[in-house]
């Protein structure tokens, strides 16, 4: 299968898609004369008339085609959660059942364990309390990202996460979170950890908190998506020289990058929510120092 390619993208040459692919990827109907004429029914183009890329000024770079695969893959991910959810939630409506713990892996043990994981992890670093408020937010992301970065090591799929839009979106929905549980937690007094523990230093710190802070949602997105883009082009071009026996070492390194890059994004946007949400107490500073260091040795 071509670089950069998974089985949506032959899904989005059906003719029923036909004409969206050429909508995103700017191109349409040109006649003789040059001039663009409405494209038929299915994506087809009508005779004495041929599909030509259009000039399309609304990407950056200019010219540069929309692609839909990795959004196509993202809506996948997002049914395979779907479908776990909903198998998992109706175990745990049978109380009967719910109680004993399963004696095998299966769905609804798997994503029990796994938000189990995340719930530990946020319950060390907040305290309980607010494990539980902050688990949906981390927990989706989670699940997001795990399942993403999985499908890379599936012949035939593309992780979304290898692309810097599906990582960039996950980073801003962190920053926003951020800020908007600080001033929620905090109120005005939030905006204090801008201005520094001195008036006198608010000219210098304001500045590099502002820049400290935009950089948070471009550091989880360039991490993330550099990760996985080098881990999937690296198990394709081993899958490629030869597809069995030597690519499973590289895919053994595949499924430690797909966790430590999911522990690592979830870590890092924890101690972000804590350090948002922290009153500036010593307890709170000794948390963030330690945690702090954990999340640079496993970055």
């Amino acid at each position: 299968m071509p670089d950069h390619t998974s089985w949506f993208t032959y899904l989005l040459a059906l003719p029923n898609f036909r004409a969206l692919w050429a909508m995103f990827n700017h191109y349409g109907c040109v006649n003789a004369e040059g001039q663009q004429t409405a494209m038929e029914a299915g994506g087809l183009c009508a005779d004495g008339t041929a599909a030509q890329e259009l000039p399309n000024h609304f990407s950056y770079p200019a010219n540069t085609p929309v692609t839909l695969e990795y959004t196509t893959i993202a809506l996948f991910v997002v049914l395979l959660i779907a479908g776990f959810v909903l198998v998992t939630r109706g175990r745990i409506a049978r109380t009967s059942e719910a109680v004993v713990p399963e004696g095998s892996l299966t769905v609804a043990s798997f994503t029990e364990n796994f938000v189990e994981t995340f719930y530990d992890l946020l319950a060390d670093v907040l305290g309980k309390k607010e494990a539980r408020h902050f688990l949906p937010i981390i927990g989706t992301c989670a699940l997001l990202i795990f399942f993403s970065n999985a499908l890379g090591l599936i012949p035939g799929f593309a992780p979304p996460t290898s692309n810097f839009n599906v990582t960039l979106a996950c980073g801003l929905v962190i920053f926003f979170a951020t800020h908007y549980y600080g001033l929620k937690h905090q109120g005005v007094a939030y905006l204090k950890h801008f201005v520094g523990p001195m008036p006198a230093l608010a000219p210098l710190m304001l500045p590099l908190e502002i820049i400290s802070h935009l950089v948070r949602p471009l550091s989880l997105a360039i991490r993330l998506c550099v990760n996985l883009f080098v881990d999937h082009m690296v198990v394709s071009v081993f899958t490629g020289l030869a597809f069995l026996l030597v690519p499973v070492p590289i895919m053994v390194l595949g499924v430690l990058v797909v966790v430590l890059q999911t522990y690592v994004f979830c870590l890092l946007a924890t101690i972000y929510f804590q350090l948002a949400i922290d009153h500036g107490d010593d307890h709170g500073h000794d948390a963030h120092a330690e945690h702090g260091h954990a999340a640079h040795e496993h970055a």
